[in-house]
C-alpha cells in the first residue's frame, strides 16, 4: 500500500508527478500566448493570482487536516475513525465561504475589467464573463485543496500523483487542442477549464471518502472535533495571509500598473519563477506528515537529520537551476517562448526573481520545521514583521521603477531574510542545526558559481536564432553546474535514500 512506502519512494512519486505538470505548463504556455495573444495570457495570469489570493478563504483548514489526519494514522490512534467526519466538518464550513467568493467575483468583475485591467483589444464584456467564471474555479479548487489534503495525510502519494498527471493533460492537452482547432475565443477556453475544475474536485472527493472512515450521510458540524484544531488553523491563516502579501502583492500591483499585454510577458516570468517554488512542493507534501510522525514517536534526532537532508538535496537542485534561469535569461526566454519582444521585455526582470525565487524557497524550510513541531509562533512573528517592510518597499519600487523595480526588491529583501532568519529559528527549536546548514548553504552556492563561470563560453557558443540550439547549450551548463554542486557532496545520494528509506515505528 502507498502509505509504507518510504518517503524517498514518495518524494520520487511526488517529483515525477511535479515534474510532469511543469514540463508540460512549460512547454505548453508559449503556444497558448501565440495562440490567444498576449492580452488573453495576461487574463490568464490575473486568474492565477486571483486564485491565489482567494486560497485564504481556506483559513488554514486544508493543512490543518493533513496534519491531523497523519496523526490520526498514528499506529493505534483511537481518533482515526473521526477523520471522515472531520473532512465533513470542513465541507460545511466551507460552503459559505465559496458561495461568498462566487458572489463576490461577480459583483466586482465589471468595476475590475473596466478600471483595473489595462486592456487594449479584449472587450470590456468578454473580461467581466471570464471573472465571472474565475469565481467558479477558485471556489471549486478550495474544496479540491481540501480533499487532496485528506488524501495527502493519508501519504497516498501514489495515487495523488497519478490523479494529478490526468487532470494536468486534461487541462493542457485539451486546452492546447481546443485553442488550436476550435476557438480562440478568451470566453471558450474559460469554459472548458471551468469543467475540468469540476471534474478535478469530483474525483478527489470520491477517493477521499473511499479511503477515510465514512460518516453517515445526515452527519453534520462537529464542533468537538473541529475545537482543537481552530487555534492552529487561525495561526496557519494568519500566517497564510501575510505569505500571500510576501509572495503576491507585486503580482496583484502590477496587474494595474502594466497593460494587459506586459501583464501577458509578466505572467511568463511569473511562470518561470513560481516553477522553482513549485519544485519543493513534491517534498515537502512527503516531508510534513513523516516529520509529524517523527515527533510523534520521539524521534527528534531522526527529523532533524530529515530536515537537514532535504534541505541539502532541495538547494541541490535548485540553486544550480535558478542560477541559470537568472544569468541567461534572455536567452532562455526566448528559446521557450520564440517572442523577441517577450525575451527582451523579461530580461532583467527574471535575473532578479529567478535568484530571490530560490532563496525563498530554501527559507521554506525554516517554516516546515516550525509546523512539525507546532511551534509556530515564531513564524507568525516573521511573517508580520516582513509584511510590513515588504508592502511600503514594494509599493514605492513599483510606483519608481514598475516591473524591474519590483524584481529588484524582491530579490533584496529575500537575500536580507534568508541572512539573519534560518539563524533564529534553528537557535530556537535545535541549534545544532545551524552549522551544518549553513556549511550546506556556502558550499552549493559556491560551486554554483564555479559551474556558471565554466560553462559560460558552452552559452555563447550555442545561443542565438535556432532555439533548439541555445536550449541545448543552457541544459548543458545546468548539468554541468548541478554535477558540481552535487559531486561536492559525493555522499549526498547516498545519505539522502538512507535517510528517506527508514520506515516510522509501525508501519
Amino acid at each position: 500500500m502507498s502509505t509504507h512506502r518510504s518517503i524517498f519512494q514518495n518524494t520520487t512519486l511526488n517529483y515525477m508527478g511535479q515534474a510532469y505538470t511543469l514540463l508540460i505548463g512549460i512547454l505548453i504556455m508559449p503556444f497558448y500566448l501565440s495562440h490567444l495573444g498576449a492580452e488573453v495570457y495576461g487574463l490568464i495570469g490575473f486568474y492565477t493570482v486571483l486564485q491565489t489570493w482567494l486560497q485564504l478563504l481556506d483559513v488554514g483548514l486544508s493543512p490543518s487536516l493533513v496534519r491531523q489526519i497523519a496523526h490520526h494514522q498514528h499506529a493505534g490512534h483511537a481518533g482515526s475513525r473521526d477523520s471522515g467526519w472531520l473532512l465533513r466538518s470542513f465541507e460545511l464550513i466551507f460552503l459559505p465561504l465559496t458561495l461568498v467568493t462566487v458572489l463576490a467575483v461577480y459583483l466586482g468583475g465589471p468595476w475590475i475589467a473596466a478600471h483595473w485591467l489595462n486592456a487594449q483589444a479584449l472587450d470590456t464584456a468578454t473580461i467581466v464573463q471570464c471573472i465571472t467564471l474565475m469565481g467558479w474555479m477558485v471556489a471549486l479548487r478550495l474544496y479540491a485543496t481540501l480533499y487532496k489534503s485528506g488524501l495527502q495525510g493519508l501519504e497516498l502519494h501514489g495515487w495523488l500523483n497519478g490523479a494529478n498527471v490526468v487532470i494536468t493533460t486534461l487541462r493542457y492537452f485539451g486546452g492546447l487542442f481546443l485553442v488550436a482547432v476550435v476557438s480562440q475565443d478568451a470566453l471558450v477556453f474559460f469554459e472548458f477549464q471551468l469543467g475540468v475544475a469540476l471534474i478535478e474536485t469530483l474525483i478527489f472527493a470520491v477517493k477521499a471518502y473511499s479511503r477515510l472512515p465514512r460518516p453517515s450521510p445526515l452527519s453534520g458540524f462537529n464542533w468537538a472535533l473541529v475545537k482543537p484544531i481552530v487555534p492552529f488553523a487561525l495561526s496557519l491563516s494568519f500566517t497564510s495571509v501575510l505569505w500571500i502579501v510576501l509572495t503576491q502583492l507585486d503580482k496583484i500591483l502590477l496587474s494595474e500598473r502594466l497593460l494587459l499585454t506586459e501583464y501577458g510577458y509578466f505572467s511568463l516570468v511569473a511562470l518561470m519563477t513560481t516553477g522553482i517554488l513549485m519544485l519543493i512542493n513534491p517534498l515537502v507534501q512527503t516531508l510534513l506528515p513523516r516529520m509529524t510522525v517523527l515527533l510523534a514517536e520521539g524521534r527528534d534526532k531522526e527529523l532533524q537529520q530529515l530536515y537537514l537532508g532535504a534541505n541539502r538535496f532541495t538547494c541541490t537542485l535548485l540553486f544550480p537551476l535558478a542560477s541559470v534561469m537568472a544569468v541567461h535569461a534572455g536567452d532562455l526566454l526566448y528559446a521557450w517562448s520564440g517572442d523577441r519582444a517577450a525575451a527582451e521585455w523579461g530580461r532583467l526582470i527574471l535575473f532578479w526573481y529567478a535568484l530571490g525565487s530560490a532563496i525563498m524557497a530554501a527559507s521554506t524550510f525554516q517554516y516546515h520545521l516550525q509546523y512539525a513541531y507546532g511551534q509556530i509562533r515564531l513564524h507568525v512573528w516573521y511573517s508580520v514583521v516582513s509584511a510590513a517592510i515588504t508592502v511600503p518597499v514594494m509599493v514605492l519600487a513599483i510606483d519608481t521603477c514598475g516591473a524591474l523595480g519590483a524584481a529588484a526588491a524582491w530579490f533584496v529583501l529575500r537575500l536580507l531574510s534568508f541572512a539573519i532568519w534560518p539563524r533564529v529559528v534553528h537557535r530556537h527549536l535545535a541549534p545544532a542545526l545551524h552549522g551544518v546548514w549553513l556549511k550546506d548553504i556556502l558550499r552549493i552556492s559556491l560551486m554554483t558559481l564555479v559551474g556558471l563561470a565554466l560553462t559560460e563560453p558552452v552559452v555563447r557558443l550555442t545561443a542565438g536564432e535556432d532555439r533548439l540550439l541555445t536550449l541545448a547549450g543552457l541544459a548543458v551548463c545546468g548539468l554541468v553546474t548541478l554535477a558540481l554542486v552535487a559531486g561536492s557532496d559525493r555522499l549526498l545520494a547516498a545519505r539522502v535514500i538512507l535517510l528517506f528509506s527508514k520506515p516510522s515505528v509501525g508501519r
